[in-house]
């Protein structure tokens, strides 16, 4: 939509209505609109403007004697031509840095802190899809002892990127047969896709002397472990209690229907993936979809905002759901900062 769609009184009385309705919940009048512009426009005036943007389905009245509420066209305008980013405080990017920066270099551990402060800071469920794991490049394996029958993987690739698993086996195998291992994988994989390697493991590791001392059948039945594709899994989640708390979830349908979406990872994931999604800021590749622009019915009353973090070549989404009545202008800026931040830190982790 083109700003010059709606006269500049238009916009602002419906950019009054939506940064109102945002903070209240509750339909917004005229008098409303009218202090806040000192009263340079009557309240009669507003009510015929606030009329007409709702007669071109901007806005909608629940009743004859309310004043009105945004429609989810009424919320892509405004994110599309009206609203200015709110940039994150300076504590708030300190507390993002610094919960992220102090955590494990294990990757899922940084994914599940950033969910979680994501999901604090936005008062929204929010959500981070692990890095395309099978994309990255693999760089070395360790395989360390931790009890009689269980060893530990950790797996690194070149950007930096670790990925930690535990295996069981059936006796107990010698740290030196464990080191001997990896240093034979990492001799004969290193430098290939994971993807790769998956494919192909049995045909590369195959022809060295004394495999069955080197523990290298086990790796290669384990492969499909240890070398996962993405998986639900890899879905990090946070907020559900901040969504149920929402007025737009406090009646029965609203809340099984929430919950259904929270518990099928699936869905999410495909959500949060999904290239259809509508460009709010191409340059930073921040996207938006906003209530009935999401294909899926559970998710016809809520918006997404979401964008891509990078770890070298291979990246992850991450992401914010909540009711389509959400402070858009203060989200965007958080997701956009907190993808930044997984970025720099995913960085230094390869140095």
């Amino acid at each position: 939509m083109e700003v010059s769609e709606l006269t500049k009184r238009e916009q602002f009385v419906l950019t009054s209505i939506i940064e109102k309705f945002v903070v209240s919940a509750t339909p917004v009048g005229s008098k409303f609109i009218e202090s806040g512009c000192n009263g340079a426009i009557s309240s009669a005036t507003i009510r015929n403007v606030m009329s007409d943007l709702e007669e071109r389905g901007f806005v909608k009245q629940p009743h004859t004697s309310a004043g009105r509420m945004p429609t989810d066209k009424g919320y892509r305008f405004y994110v599309d031509s009206l609203m200015a980013v709110q940039p994150l405080s300076l504590q708030e990017k300190n507390t993002i840095y610094n919960t992220i920066l102090t955590v494990s270099r294990d990757v899922g551990d940084v994914l599940e802190a950033a969910t979680q402060t994501l999901a604090r800071i936005s008062s929204q469920l929010g959500l981070i899809l692990a890095p395309r794991f099978y994309d990255g490049i693999f760089e070395k394996i360790e395989l360390i002892p931790i009890t009689y029958k269980k060893i530990l993987v950790v797996l690194s690739i070149e950007t930096g990127f670790v990925k930690t698993i535990t295996l069981e086996i059936d006796k107990e195998i010698s740290r030196k047969r464990l080191e001997d291992t990896a240093r034979i994988i990492n001799e004969r994989l290193s430098g290939l896709s994971l993807k790769e390697i998956k494919k192909t493991i049995d045909k590369r590791l195959d022809g060295i002397l004394g495999r069955e001392n080197n523990f290298i059948d086990f790796v290669i039945n384990s492969s499909s472990k240890i070398f996962s594709e993405l998986s639900p899994f890899d879905l990090h989640l946070g907020g559900t209690a901040n969504i149920m708390s929402l007025p737009e979830f406090s009646d029965q349908q609203s809340v099984v229907r929430i919950m259904e979406l929270i518990d099928d990872k699936e869905i999410l994931i495909h959500l949060i993936n999904d290239e259809n999604n509508v460009d709010l800021i191409p340059e930073n590749n921040i996207r938006i979809t906003i209530g009935e622009e999401n294909k899926k019915d559970l998710v016809s009353h809520c918006s997404l905002i979401t964008t891509t973090y990078e770890i070298g070549n291979i990246s992850g989404t991450i992401g914010i759901i909540g009711p389509t009545r959400m402070h858009y202008s203060r989200l965007v800026a958080l997701v956009d900062y907190m993808a930044k931040v997984l970025t720099d830190v995913f960085t230094m982790n390869k140095e």
